[in-house]
């Protein structure tokens, strides 16, 4: 199962994408099956977006397998795909879709610095005692119809490929050994950042010049959930910028894993459905091969990651349009 959140004709919809490689309108499709088939107390009001679907928990995907079979049904009766208020739920990719990151605007991202022995041992460092963590905000968040965009202010662009799992229950407290019942599903994650902002030569670490930039970071292109991916230890992942590889491994190589990340965090924050935790790179970032300009991310690139069990994500990359000029006499903002 492939949940996406897509637009068509600038409508938002939450949805699914079937093995046909057609995209079903959830929240439509549910209201039409609740419409054949009424159940009392039915709420199609969870096929809303992700963080509403995830909120359902286990009741959320068994309708969905009671809505695909229902619409397999109607195929095979010759049905014309559409509700019986006329509203269309399925639609093909050459219709104009168009895939946005599977992250509702409000949910909170946690990304996992130094979280791979391979990854740490390429800086020279010792493993850390617990694990390293640093939010994202939602500026930076681009879908697979969108591109990255690289900031003039930063001048040594790289990329870094992780795993992210996206959580499906409220939680505070969590104990490591029920963290994963907190888990709805995984995807990827593209995290794109500015390695001279983010080490500056006369200052500590910044993250939010580093990593906080507009268009830096892409998710994508579904959510898996969790029961059809399994054991998330290990998983194979790969990235490549121009068909070359940079980074190849599994995440058998992250130094916490999910329970230990949970129990953490959720000592003082609250996790909610929707949230999401990217789990960290594993080795060969370019940005620490400092003046080597042959790894440096450029307009025109393609970046191609690949996670086992959850599939694909290829994003262009492109230099971030211009300011507009100010005009005569234009006073300056305040």
């Amino acid at each position: 199962m492939k949940l996406v959140h897509f637009t068509l004709q600038e409508q938002f919809h939450f949805g699914m994408i079937t093995d046909a490689n057609e995209y079903i309108d959830l929240d439509t499709a549910c209201r039409d099956y609740y419409g054949v088939n009424p159940v009392k107390g039915a709420d199609p009001s969870r096929f809303r977006d992700m963080q509403h679907y995830f909120a359902g928990g286990a009741d959320s995907v068994q309708v969905t397998r009671k809505i695909t079979e229902y619409i397999d049904r109607r195929r095979q009766m010759g049905w014309t795909p559409r509700a019986a208020t006329g509203a269309r739920f399925l639609f093909k990719p050459e219709e104009g879709v168009k895939l946005l990151a599977p992250v509702v605007h409000g949910s909170k991202i946690f990304c996992l610095a130094s979280n791979s022995r391979s990854h740490v041992l390429e800086q020279g460092k010792p493993l850390p005692q617990q694990p390293y963590v640093f939010p994202r905000f939602f500026n930076a968040l681009v879908g697979p119809s969108e591109t990255l965009a690289l900031n003039p202010a930063g001048t040594f662009p790289d990329v870094e490929l992780e795993l992210a799992a996206i959580i499906g229950r409220t939680g505070k407290h969590i104990p490591a050994e029920r963290a994963m019942e907190y888990i709805a599903g995984y995807t990827i994650a593209l995290d794109m950042g500015y390695r001279d902002l983010q080490y500056p030569p006369d200052g500590p670490v910044d993250w939010v010049m580093g990593k906080g930039f507009d268009a830096t970071m892409a998710v994508g292109p579904w959510v898996v959930p969790q029961a059809e991916v399994g054991e998330p230890y290990p998983l194979g992942m790969e990235l490549k910028v121009g068909g070359v590889t940079r980074q190849k491994g599994d995440t058998s190589d992250y130094i916490f894993r999910i329970p230990q990340i949970l129990a953490h965090l959720s000592k003082g924050i609250t996790f909610e459905p929707g949230d999401m935790l990217s789990l960290g790179s594993l080795g060969g970032v370019p940005g620490f091969e400092f003046g080597n300009e042959s790894r440096k991310l450029k307009p025109g690139d393609t970046i191609e990651a690949t996670i086992e069990k959850i599939g694909r994500l290829v994003m262009p990359v492109k230099a971030e349009a211009p300011p507009p000029p100010e005009g005569p006499g234009k006073a300056p903002p305040p």
